[in-house]
């Protein structure tokens, strides 16, 4: 169990990590959406499943959040409906109060230009995808993962948006930046609190895999929280299809491609 005296002190450790897993895989494992989105989801994992914010909310109540992540083991044989990522939370408000809700994201990674690096770009952001997410969630993200320059070398960095702004903005270069907030704080301070969740039932019984060819998605990562820290909390307690998700193993080997997108760069 890790303790924290704030919520904002969560954050900046959980954006440390993210950091950190993003970018031992560049330049050598920068290819593939799927390496990167399992390197970072086990890493978050790992180092920041269990935890306890001391002072939390306005009043500087104790609060607690549990959580693990599941792979999808039927990934060819689901339709994609609503991206790479499923948030699942189940909110306590007490014993007996309890509410779930789920977030979806769409994972896509920078293609560097080995010339100029001004003119990088999210080069497979698929726009007719990010429509059908966006219909068939309200608060459909996408999650954007790249590698910046530094005079000391680069830096990874994890940032995400609402899709529907994306589409607005209409680009698929770092000038959407300016609109986006980090992936940590999105996680630590927004889907762990409860906000920007989508609380419709049909919605949550696709991510938990229970709605057949319309349910599942590549990775889940499912959470307790709660504001009453007497409670204990187990994510393995929630309900998901156990035909569909395993445990995600972070010594397991991924198999990722060496080269996945050709010749589109790094």
């Amino acid at each position: 169990m890790e303790n924290y005296s704030s919520r904002f002190d969560w954050h900046k450790a959980v954006d440390s990590t993210v950091s950190n897993a993003l970018g031992k895989c560049y330049p050598r494992d920068w290819k593939d959406e799927d390496h990167l989105t399992r390197s970072l989801l086990s890493a978050l994992r790992d180092e920041h499943s269990d935890v306890t914010i001391e002072k939390d909310k306005i009043i500087g109540k104790k609060s607690k959040c549990h959580w693990d992540i599941y792979k999808n083991t039927k990934e060819q044989g689901i339709e994609q409906k609503h991206g790479d990522i499923g948030v699942l939370v189940q909110l306590h408000f007490d014993e007996s109060k309890i509410l779930e809700g789920v977030a979806f994201l769409e994972a896509k990674r920078i293609y560097h230009d080995p010339i100029d690096d001004s003119k990088s770009k999210f080069g497979a952001l698929d726009k007719s995808q990010l429509e059908k997410y966006c219909n068939n969630s309200s608060f459909h993200r996408t999650v954007l993962y790249d590698c910046l320059k530094t005079d000391n070398g680069y830096s990874a960095v994890s940032l995400t948006l609402p899709s529907r702004h994306l589409l607005t903005i209409n680009k698929s270069n770092r000038d959407i930046y300016p609109y986006c907030e980090y992936f940590s704080y999105c996680l630590t301070n927004r889907y762990f609190q409860g906000y920007e969740l989508d609380f419709n039932p049909d919605l949550v019984n696709a991510a938990k895999g229970f709605l057949g060819a319309n349910g599942g998605v590549k990775y889940l990562i499912v959470a307790q929280t709660t504001l009453s820290p007497n409670l204990e909390l187990n994510s393995e307690l929630i309900e998901i299809n156990r035909d569909v998700y395993t445990r995600l193993d972070s010594s397991e080997p991924d198999n990722t491609p060496t080269n996945s997108f050709g010749g589109m760069g790094m």
